[in-house]
């Protein structure tokens, strides 16, 4: 079921894995392909997000530990923010981009994490 993931990307596996198997995922994201890649600067590595039409994969990435390093990554869509403000919800996440504590580069990461965060 699960590859061996710790801290937030196990999290997010568990809620992705739920959503699949009560066909949630296919429901919400039918046709959606995309790579993403989420950094929380404080726990580090990031993590690759993979959803393809009803299934996904995370991945570790070992070797991103600084939001500098994103550029280098081949994907859709990325964000690095702390910890505190991904749990603050949209309000806190949009604060930090206006603050620039929030680095990203397509804002569809955020649409995508407020629909598998949300659901339930």
């Amino acid at each position: 079921m699960c590859p061996m993931l710790e801290d937030i990307p196990a999290f997010l596996y568990i809620l992705l894995w739920e959503l699949k198997i009560y066909g949630k995922l296919e429901k919400i994201f039918p046709d959606l392909q995309i790579k993403m890649v989420l950094l929380l600067t404080d726990f580090p590595p990031a993590m690759l997000i993979q959803i393809d039409k009803g299934d996904f994969k995370i991945e570790p990435l070992e070797d991103i530990k600084d939001s500098k390093d994103l550029d280098n990554v081949e994907c859709d869509t990325y964000m690095a923010l702390p910890i505190e403000m991904l749990y603050g919800g949209a309000d806190k996440i949009l604060q930090g981009i206006a603050d620039k504590k929030v680095k990203i580069n397509n804002y569809k990461i955020l649409e995508i994490l407020g629909k598998i965060m949300s659901v339930r």
